[in-house]
């Protein structure tokens, strides 16, 4: 099987990092797996938006960061004359157990003096216990943080694909949903070949190469 290489041309579908970032576990390549990581939190909060908005994202790792992963549906333009790339920019991290702080500490941390205008900031929390998170809504917001959201993904029950999305900041919002059974469900390609421009031009393409996710 031939390898394709990274392209800026190439969007991948939510479900389609996920199970990326399965491989790259498997076959214990360890340098995709700290950059699949990232990509895997957009990439279930990027299905939170399919779902709730009904249209489809599309994820790309860029070669240099911040951002960390970049995110993107397509707009229709006003009188039918195509679609334009509506881009969303991502940071994205992990809150370990091994960390001995508070979550308002750890988000405070990651943000710091660290400017993240207009950019998504999404922690997935990796602790066992809850916290509550009106507390930590409040405490986050008084920061007044730098940046365009700050959202927590947690895990509802250990071994399911149960998520809750908590947005913390700019205002608190709270929802659950299964990724697990978006996947199964959801119908969108694996990627997509996406010219950039005032217009975007789409292309549904096919191949049997692999795909390269990780530049």
């Amino acid at each position: 099987m031939a390898t394709r290489p990274w392209s800026e041309k190439i969007w991948f579908s939510p479900c389609f990092v996920i199970n990326e970032l399965t491989r790259s576990v498997l076959e214990k390549d360890k340098k995709a797996i700290r950059r699949l990581k990232e990509a895997w939190i957009c990439a279930v909060a990027m299905i939170y938006r399919s779902i709730s908005e009904k249209a489809e994202y599309w994820i790309q790792l860029p070669p240099n960061d911040p951002p960390d992963v970049l995110a993107m549906k397509l707009v229709s333009i006003e009188g039918g004359l195509g679609n334009s790339l509506s881009e969303l920019k991502i940071e994205a991290f992990e809150l370990r157990d091994f960390y001995d702080e508070t979550i308002e500490a750890s988000i405070e941390r990651k943000i710091g003096s660290n400017d993240y205008s207009g950019m998504m900031v999404i922690g997935f929390v990796r602790r066992l216990g809850g916290f509550n998170h009106e507390e930590a809504a409040r405490y986050i917001q008084s920061l007044q943080p730098k940046a365009g959201s700050v959202s927590l993904l947690v895990q509802e029950d250990a071994g399911t694909t149960n998520v809750s999305i908590i947005q913390l900041f700019p205002e608190l919002l709270t929802d659950k949903f299964d990724f697990g059974e978006f996947c199964k469900m959801s119908g969108q390609r694996d990627f997509v070949e996406m010219s950039r421009g005032t217009k975007a031009r789409k292309e549904d393409s096919t191949t049997t190469d692999r795909m390269t996710v990780v530049p």
